[in-house]
Formats: structure tokens, C-alpha cells, sequence
């Protein structure tokens, strides 16, 4: 499976997140927005990295559920737990572990049939669809990583 362009979206993720220090001028709103995008993003890798692991088990159907990276408790808990730089090193290291499994992947994987749940950063459900594994992964790598990474730049003041 080619995840060159989702390697590229983490590393400028990353980058965008080291960006942000003590000393960076956000209000505390946008600074718990910035926790709030780690903690989740860190969370959102454990999810496909269990995926994954359903995927080079051969699974025809994987079950791929984002309610664990929106839930207000495990992220305020991460939140809690940990500080600024710990949250990257989680992301990153979350970030890792996923795309070592993705090297993995099989090109004939990326067809397994992924059931999409799909919740809001309130918890709520919003929708339900299916695509496949390389689909989600290409969504990864060219929507949701770069708009996070996007949003890190910004508020780091290098957009």
C-alpha cells in the first residue's frame, strides 16, 4: 500500500504542532483547540492501527468506529494526563505504529470493505457509509490529517 502522501500530511502535522509553544500568542480557546486536535488525532491512529491489524488478518468487513477519538472523557483524560509535547510524542508515535502497518498492507488489501461509523466532536452519530481500506487511508492522508495540520499552521502563526 503507498502511504508516501499520508507519511508527507503527519510529518507536516507534526511540524505544525512543534510550531506551537508556551511562548505562541493563541487564546486559551485556540489552545483548547490545539490539545483537543492532538488528543483526538492520537486516539483517531489507535482506531485504524486496530483496523489495520483486522485488514492483514484478512478480514473481509472491518468495522472502523471514530466514537473513541470523539469522546469527551478519553480525550479530556489524555488532556489531563500529559502536556504539550507529550501529546505530539503520542501522536506521533500512534502516527508510527499505523503506518508501520500500513507497510504491511497488501496492495489487494486496500480492497477489504470498510463500515464507516462516523461521530461528531460533540459524540453525537452523524452517518454510516462504507468504502474501502485504501479509500479511508487516501481520505487520511489528502483530507483530515492536512486540515488538522492546516489549522496547527495557522494558529502557529506559519500560514
Amino acid at each position: 500500500m503507498d502511504i508516501t502522501d499520508l507519511a508527507e500530511a503527519y510529518r507536516q502535522l507534526v511540524n505544525a504542532a512543534e510550531g506551537i509553544t508556551d511562548s505562541t500568542p493563541v487564546t486559551a480557546t485556540e489552545r483548547a483547540d490545539v490539545d483537543w486536535r492532538l488528543a483526538h488525532i492520537a486516539l483517531s491512529d489507535r482506531i485504524l492501527a486496530s483496523a489495520a491489524r483486522d485488514v492483514l488478518g484478512g478480514a473481509e468487513s472491518v468495522l472502523v468506529d471514530n466514537q473513541p477519538a470523539m469522546d469527551a472523557h478519553a480525550i479530556a483524560g489524555l488532556i489531563a494526563s500529559t502536556t504539550h509535547p507529550q501529546r505530539i510524542d503520542a501522536m506521533r508515535r500512534n502516527a508510527a505504529e499505523l503506518m508501520d502497518l500500513l507497510e504491511l498492507t497488501g496492495e489487494g488489501a486496500g480492497n477489504t470493505t470498510v463500515h464507516l461509523r462516523i461521530h461528531d466532536r460533540d459524540g453525537r452519530h452523524v452517518s454510516d457509509s462504507r468504502m474501502t481500506w485504501s479509500d479511508l487511508i487516501g481520505v487520511r492522508a489528502n483530507q483530515n490529517i492536512p486540515g488538522h495540520a492546516v489549522r496547527l499552521a495557522e494558529l502557529a502563526g506559519r500560514v
